[in-house]
Parts: structure tokens; C-alpha cells; sequence
């Protein structure tokens, strides 16, 4: 039977600047102030998410770490979430801890690789997820405190301590938060999530962790080959290695912004055109300054249309020792 109490040791403080100063002190935070995790606003969102404290969202072996809901809510509120963003952040933490996300390398590495959450279908805009001009930045309470639950998560639940389990030699602004949404009413695209196996009316999360954030920058080219070679090109320069573990289910993430997405548009690619275009170049002699880009298949290639008008630009998310994995947004009946 699951449990209905609380498991959280509870703490008294004189008042929110002694709460504030104590978190800090303790390590707990993430160098920001955080919201008071009292026991009501917890159960708040646990019902918001219909969980009982005890439902156990995943684990890590390595550091014989067991991740709860009651966990997750917790740092949630910490971050700032709203109680009706729960599920999302629910989905985040289990998509993080699926075995194949990595949990253990991804945030222990030496290259600070970050968690970027990215979130599909009708939830986006019930909640008021971002996902256009400036939703990877700040300015959206969705986009920042779900991004920065997951992050607490790590930190507070996973021991991801900088300088102890966390080995970052310099870490990244983008493990603050990194939270936005696919802007699916703009694009005539397949949403990711429903090239992943999900229906259009369902909600998904996606957690990517990324090595190295670069950009494929292109002001002149106008015909869809002539953009992949620039994505091509920020593919190479960077290169992805192979790992036994992964095996060939590698993934790697280009969110492409609309001045590029209109391109494809006009010339009626879809998101499949582009992976038949970019899959076969992989396994081609990539120069004498280029590297290998070691993705095994096709659908390996995920393709988000995000951002704003302005900047003919697409972001490429080149993984850590990872795949992306993607779980549905669960909300009770």
C-alpha cells in the first residue's frame, strides 16, 4: 500500500532570512534563494500530480540513490514551480533516470554536460511554456523553474555536489535551467514527440543531456541542402563519439529556428527530408578538420522548430554518453 505521510526530516526556522541562509549554508540550493518546502505546498503538488509520496520515479545504482516523488516535489517547490507543472517535472526526473539517460556520467562528467528539457503537446500552452522568441533564456516561470527542479533533483537527490559527485571543471549557466518548448502551432512539422510514438493530443517530455551547445549560424543559404551543410558543418567541427553502452541509438538535437524553418518549408521538407539528407554524410570522409559524427541511425536525429524571427540560426545539442529520452506527461483523471 502506498504511503500517504510525509518522509521528509522536518526543520523549524526563526524566520525566511534564517530558512534562506540555512539552505545555503547546508548545500542545499543552487546558489539561488529557493521557495520554503513546507508540508502543504508538498502535498499540493503531489495531488497535483496524484502521486503518493512514496511512488518511486527512478534510481541511480551507482550512488544506490532512489529518486520519489516526494523528492521530486520537494525540490520542485524549491525551484518555484507552480503546482499544475508537477507532472511535467515528474516526467523530466523519470525520462532523466531511465538507464540509458545516464544519470551517473551526465552529471559527474568533467565537461559539466547540462540537462535540456523539452516539452511537447497541449500542456505547453496550458501551462505557459515558451516556445518562441527567448525560451531558452530567462523571462518564463515555466520554462525556468521546471528546467531548475530537475536540476535540484540532481544536486539535492542524486548528490550531484560541485567539487564532490559533480566534476565539472567549469560547469555551464545552462545547468541553472535549460527548459523550453517546440512551437508546434508554427511549424507545418511532426512534433517530436509524435515521431517518437506519441499521439499529437498527448503531452511529452524529452531530456537531452548535452556535452557542447553550439550553433549553425546562416544568413545566405536559401535551399534546404545548402542549410544542412551548415548544420553539417557545426556537426563536424565538434564530431560525436560512439560508445559500446549506447550502441547505435546515439541522438543528437537540432532545434531549428523559423528563419531557417521556412526555407524547408517553402521547398516542402519535412523533418524526415532532413535526416535523409544529413544520415548518409555521417559515414563520408569528414575532412581533414573534421570529426566523426557517430549517430547509428537516422532517427537519431532529433529535430525541434523553436525560437524566435530574426536570427538565421539553428542550435545544435551534441549529447554526453547519453540518448534522449522521452515519457509522457501523466495528469490524474
Amino acid at each position: 500500500m502506498a504511503a500517504t505521510a510525509l518522509a521528509a526530516e522536518a526543520h523549524a526556522f526563526r524566520d525566511e532570512e534564517d530558512l534562506q541562509e540555512t539552505y545555503h549554508a547546508n548545500g542545499w540550493t543552487d546558489g539561488l534563494p529557493i521557495v520554503a518546502p513546507t508540508p502543504e505546498r508538498v502535498e499540493a503538488f503531489l495531488a497535483a500530480g496524484g502521486l503518493a509520496p512514496d511512488v518511486l520515479l527512478g534510481e541511480v545504482p551507482t550512488r544506490e540513490v532512489r529518486v520519489t516523488a516526494e523528492h521530486a516535489a520537494i525540490n520542485a517547490v524549491m525551484a518555484g514551480c507552480r503546482p499544475e507543472y508537477f507532472p511535467v517535472v515528474v516526467a523530466a526526473v523519470r525520462a532523466h533516470l531511465h538507464e540509458k539517460a545516464n544519470c551517473h556520467s551526465t552529471t559527474g562528467t568533467l565537461s559539466g554536460a547540462v540537462q535540456t528539457v523539452v516539452v511537447n503537446g497541449p500542456i505547453r500552452t496550458q501551462i505557459g511554456i515558451e516556445c518562441g522568441a527567448g525560451c531558452m533564456g530567462p523571462g518564463f516561470r515555466a520554462n525556468a523553474s521546471i528546467g531548475r527542479a530537475l536540476r535540484l533533483v540532481v544536486r539535492n537527490v542524486c548528490r550531484a555536489i560541485p567539487g564532490v559527485l559533480d566534476r565539472a571543471s567549469f560547469s555551464s549557466p545552462h545547468r541553472f535551467s535549460f527548459c523550453f518548448g517546440e512551437n508546434e502551432e508554427a511549424s507545418n512539422w511532426t512534433p517530436m514527440h509524435v515521431e517518437r510514438g506519441f499521439r499529437a493530443d498527448e503531452s511529452a517530455v524529452t531530456v537531452h543531456s548535452v556535452m557542447t551547445v553550439d550553433s549553425a549560424v546562416d544568413f545566405t543559404s536559401r535551399a534546404p541542402e545548402e542549410l544542412c551543410e551548415s548544420m553539417l558543418a557545426t556537426l563536424r567541427r565538434n564530431g560525436i563519439a560512439g560508445d559500446e553502452f549506447l550502441g547505435e541509438d546515439t541522438t543528437a538535437m537540432l532545434v531549428v529556428g523559423p528563419e531557417h524553418q521556412r526555407f524547408f518549408d517553402r521547398a516542402g521538407w519535412s523533418k524526415a527530408d532532413i535526416r535523409d539528407y544529413l544520415f548518409p554524410k555521417f559515414t563520408e570522409d569528414p575532412g581533414p578538420n573534421g570529426r566523426i559524427v557517430g549517430i547509428g541511425k537516422k532517427e537519431g536525429i532529433l529535430i525541434v522548430a523553436a525560437g524566435g524571427d530574426g536570427m538565421a540560426q539553428t542550435w545544435v545539442l551534441l549529447p554526453h554518453l547519453a540518448i534522449a529520452i522521452t515519457e509522457p506527461v501523466i495528469t490524474p483523471a
